[in-house]
């Protein structure tokens, strides 16, 4: 066996817990998940110079890589859910009004148009939080931040994105 074997196995000995108990937190089926840490280990694999970032930021890069493959499958799975004829009933009585629903309809629009206004950076640390359901903490390793200054980034983002969607709610009202 080689040195890079040696490493590669080494590598994947000490973060294939972590990085797996990350995943499941996204993908509930156990195969698809297993099926993501090949992938994410492969890229690993593939990236000579990992062996040679302190464990930190073996950690960070491995976990960047996974948060990037489980949107690609996200985006590239279309997933059926299937309601149970017991409770068809219960659903249908939960259908918005076609006024309901062109309301929700219209406040999504102003939420998007909002959200094409903030930085980049900004739309990240929300996509983050809001899609991915990451704490403050999972968030900051990957972008490379205190904690803290995640907090503050991410209570600033909502104050701006917040006074963007009400100034769009306003010209729209006039």
């Amino acid at each position: 066996m080689d040195v890079r074997e040696d490493d590669n196995r080494t590598l994947y000995d000490r973060y294939a817990y972590p990085v797996l108990k990350h995943i499941c937190k996204y993908i509930s089926n156990k195969q698809d998940a297993e099926d993501l840490l090949v992938e994410v280990f492969l890229a690993a694999f593939h990236n000579s110079e990992l062996n040679n970032f302190p464990a930190e930021r073996q950690l960070a890069w491995l976990l960047r890589v996974t948060k990037n493959k489980v949107i690609d499958r996200h985006r590239h799975l279309t997933l059926l859910t299937m309601v149970p004829i017991e409770l068809a009933r219960e659903v249908e009585d939960a259908t918005p009004t076609p006024e309901q629903f062109a309301e929700k309809h219209e406040s999504y629009e102003r939420l998007y148009r909002a959200l094409e206004q903030l930085s980049p950076l900004q739309r990240e640390l929300i996509s983050f939080r809001y899609t991915n359901n990451m704490s403050n903490c999972e968030i900051a390793g990957i972008m490379g931040k205190s904690e803290e200054a995640v907090r503050q980034m991410y209570s600033r983002t909502l104050r701006q994105l917040r006074g963007i969607y009400y100034q769009i709610e306003g010209g729209e009202r006039e």
